[in-house]
């Protein structure tokens, strides 16, 4: 008898040990899995980033070839401003020098500033400026 005894209580130690066991193993397995879906959100996640930020780049490499165009279509038009200033007061030097010797040209012309030189400009916006 006090075999049997010590039997089932081997019994039930063995069976205890077991379901603590099994418990742990399933609780290791849940964490397991929720530390997987974890890492797969966490991929999803680093993905989609990596995909915006090379969007970005292309914007970015985009705007700057935009900007280098801009930044050249200014510089020629401003090549071309100075280049007319200088052809317009070339023309204004040759009417004051054709004109030097007449008797009226230190009067002025009644409005010469809309057609004649530009030196100051009617409407305020003329193309010299």
């Amino acid at each position: 008898m006090a075999i049997s005894k010590f039997k089932l209580i081997g019994v039930v130690g063995v069976l205890t040990a077991l379901s603590i066991l099994a418990w742990t193993y399933s609780q290791t397995v849940q964490k397991l899995e929720a530390a997987q879906a974890l890492v797969v959100e966490q991929q999803t996640k680093s993905n989609h980033l990596v995909d915006v930020n090379l969007s970005m780049q292309s914007t970015i490499t985009r705007l700057e070839q935009a900007s280098h165009q801009e930044r050249l279509a200014a510089e020629h038009n401003e090549r071309q401003r100075q280049q007319w200033q200088q052809r317009a007061l070339k023309a204004q030097r040759q009417i004051d020098k054709d004109i030097a010797h007449e008797k009226c040209a230190d009067l002025p012309i009644p409005n010469a500033s809309q057609w004649l030189y530009y030196t100051k400009p009617a409407s305020g916006d003329s193309i010299q400026n």
